[in-house]
């Protein structure tokens, strides 16, 4: 935890999001499993894009609004994010940003759905799935 707690951060490449309009949707193209975040939490993803510290994270939700108490959910989102494997180590000293605009500061959330997406997408070709007539 002690090098989690000091390294740089960067979203995996094989993560991709979709924007919504309170947040956005991130699928793992690699497990094949979508996750949901909040506007909060969208921020601080945007900010893993080009590489992030937890220290360059709390300095942002500061701004954004957060307090210290909110710490142990910014630091359990990012947890999360590890733990999910939606983050890799990044090299570089790149400068952190997020073009979110977060005028409500809300603690950062992460829902990861149920199902992986090739349990829930069909083929039109499912001999299983009755014909349209």
């Amino acid at each position: 935890m002690q090098a989690e707690s000091v390294g740089r951060w960067l979203l995996r490449p094989d993560a991709v999001s979709t924007v919504l309009e309170d947040g956005a949707v991130i699928l793992d193209l690699r497990t094949k499993f979508f996750f949901s975040v909040n506007i909060s939490g969208w921020a601080i993803v945007q900010m893993f894009e080009a590489g992030a510290t937890r220290s360059e994270v709390l300095a942002a939700s500061a701004n954004w609004g957060a307090g210290n108490d909110d710490h142990p959910a910014i630091n359990a989102f990012i947890d999360q994010l590890l733990a999910e494997q939606l983050l890799e180590p990044a090299s570089g000293t790149a400068a952190a940003r997020s073009d979110v605009a977060v005028t409500a500061w809300t603690p950062p959330l992460l829902s990861k759905h149920k199902e992986p997406l090739q349990r829930i997408m069909v083929s039109a070709f499912d001999p299983g799935l009755p014909l349209a007539e």
